[in-house]
């Protein structure tokens, strides 16, 4: 396809020039290596030997030169090996006979040749045709490339500088062809000249291109659609949020400081005390709640820009355990592997993973880790009630709650520590605990 397509043209010059030196010199030099051998028979052992000259002209450069080597071959053998030789004069019969037959049989032999020639070569490009069609249409129905690559495929194909997708109605360059992709788009082949065959095969690239950008068109307008949605969806969660979950933390804050700064004198010291936690137990939730709020809100907009280190994980199980309430049940392993990760980030999911168990369950959760190759393993290990399996993912939806009823936050703490979790390269899933409960596994990259 490319070869008849790009030098086609030149190709055909190269063989006819090449024949026509043939047929010149093929019988110059033909004739100078039979001379010396005739005895003055009659020139029907020549006559043979020039006609398989004229085939191989008719191979070479097609029917003017196979006819111009066959009219050589009549004047030739007429005047160097016929009597009276060194004249176009013919003394018998015979030898007339012999000149025509030899040059009927070679006309027509050589019409034969070029005719059985051009047959053949219409079928390879016949072919060549077929399969890039069956290509295209494989490429089509595996999905294989998108139009940066079928581009590419389109230019190697036809060996062209350049193949691009262009606005219809902007004039051609030099040397460059169209085909129509779309109602409104051209895909232009710049370098490359195919035959009406290739031509036909650029159509049908420039078709399938034309499928692939409405295909990337509707696939951005479905993306764009859904990212819409899940904004509409998160906006509408996080007006519940601020105006029901917000309020609780906040009006528990509120009404401590106020019953402190009205009654301060009057109250006793265990009273002071309890109304003292009462506002920084407030003040820690609502932390959290805005915490998450915030950490969801990076992760949406992608500002998350990690910058891992290599740490030990117990360090970073110990600063996530200062944030953690009752954090008196969680025990630690340890012997826990040594993970690269975002220090701050990874603390952040620990808090909301850790605080998540400990808030879901009555007994002690464990923290454990393993190393394997180049990927280390925390597990937070519950013995709590655990999650069904069909509801597991469900879990890292943001503002979902397994327990709607309990006030302690927005719904986001395992949403968030999977999204951060992600950022650093790292996976985040639940998994079912032998004996009933729930095993967080974060994974990341170990040292």
């Amino acid at each position: 396809m490319s070869d008849d397509g790009r030098v086609g043209a030149s190709l055909g010059r190269r063989r006819l020039v090449l024949g026509w030196l043939l047929a010149v010199g093929g019988t110059a030099g033909l004739t100078a290596l039979l001379l010396p051998f005739h005895r003055g028979a009659g020139p029907t052992f020549e006559a043979m030997l020039f006609l398989a000259l004229a085939v191989g002209c008719a191979l070479v450069g097609g029917l003017g030169p196979a006819l111009g080597a066959s009219v050589l071959g009549v004047l030739s053998l007429n005047f160097w090996f016929t009597e009276p030789v060194h004249t176009l004069d013919v003394a018998s019969g015979l030898s007339v006979l012999t000149l025509v037959t030899y040059a009927l049989v070679s006309a027509g032999v050589s019409s034969v040749v070029v005719s059985a020639s051009q047959r053949q070569a219409q079928a390879t490009a016949a072919r060549a045709e077929a399969d890039a069609l069956a290509g295209l249409n494989r490429t089509l129905l595996a999905g294989e490339h998108d139009v940066a690559g079928m581009l590419d495929v389109v230019r190697r194909t036809f060996r062209a500088e350049a193949a691009e997708l262009r606005p219809e109605g902007r004039p051609l360059g030099p040397g460059e062809v169209a085909a129509d992709a779309s109602r409104h788009t051209v895909l232009v082949l710049r370098g490359a000249d195919p035959d009406p065959a290739g031509r036909r095969v650029l159509a049908a690239f420039a078709t399938h291109l034309g499928v692939l950008v409405q295909r990337e068109e509707l696939a951005r307008q479905t993306a764009a659609a859904r990212e819409l949605e899940a904004g509409n969806r998160t906006r509408t969660a996080l007006l519940a949020a601020v105006s029901h979950d917000l309020r609780t933390p906040l009006a528990g804050l509120i009404a401590a400081l106020g019953t402190l700064r009205r009654h301060d004198r009057s109250l006793a010291e265990p009273e002071r005390a309890e109304l003292l936690e009462a506002a920084e137990t407030s003040a820690a939730r609502l932390n959290r709640m805005v915490a998450d709020l915030l950490d969801m809100s990076r992760l949406q907009a992608g500002a998350v820009d990690p910058l891992l280190t290599t740490v030990g994980a117990g360090e970073v199980v110990a600063a996530a355990l200062s944030e953690v309430d009752d954090a008196a049940r969680v025990r630690v392993s340890p012997d826990l592997p040594t993970v690269r990760c975002d220090v701050g980030l990874l603390r952040r999911v620990l808090v909301n993973v850790v605080g998540n168990a400990v808030r879901h369950t009555g007994g002690p959760v464990e923290v454990t880790g393993t190393s394997s190759g180049t990927r280390a393993t925390l597990r937070i290990v519950d013995h709590g009630p655990g999650v069904a399996t069909e509801d597991r993912e469900a879990m890292f939806e943001p503002f979902r709650r397994a327990d709607d009823s309990a006030p302690d936050g927005v719904g986001l703490g395992l949403a968030v520590a999977r999204g951060l979790t992600e950022a650093q390269g790292g996976t985040l899933r639940a998994e079912e605990t032998p004996g009933g409960g729930l095993t967080m596994l974060v994974e990341l990259a170990g040292a």
